[in-house]
């Protein structure tokens, strides 16, 4: 490699005195713009799975209060029928 190249994220870029540092620039540019279109997808993805997540938590939260109320129902009526039983002895 000459001293007029750099290598750059793999790739070898021509360092001129003029345009060296123009070239750099554009080559770190263009690789941090396919890294953000790859972020941005990889996060969209992520977010999806996430909200198909919180969305069975929600279903089984309300699933879930549905059968403690019940639950709390049932338990209340027993308790209320057992001291009627027991006052009428």
């Amino acid at each position: 490699m000459s001293e007029n190249a750099v290598r750059q994220n793999g790739q070898l870029v021509r360092n001129d005195s003029l345009y060296g540092i123009s070239n750099i620039d554009s080559t770190i540019e263009g690789t941090s713009d396919d890294l953000t279109v790859v972020d941005a997808a990889s996060l969209r993805r992520q977010i999806i799975k996430l909200n198909r997540r919180l969305q069975l938590l929600e279903e089984e939260n309300k699933e879930r209060a549905k059968r403690e109320m019940v639950m709390y129902s049932i338990t209340v009526a027993f308790w209320l029928l057992n001291s009627w039983l027991w006052f009428r002895r």
